[in-house]
């Protein structure tokens, strides 16, 4: 994993994960991210 952190924009409650798959552009990977925190 290359640390780059993104923000998701959401409209349903995130707390009910523990992570996502998410693809990075910058290293140009399908993998896992754990969720930080949330903004309200």
């Amino acid at each position: 994993m290359c640390g780059t952190e993104w923000v998701l924009k959401v409209s349903y409650n995130i707390s009910d994960f523990k992570r996502l798959y998410h693809y990075c552009r910058v290293c140009r990977r399908n993998t896992f991210h754990e969720i930080l925190g949330r903004i309200v």
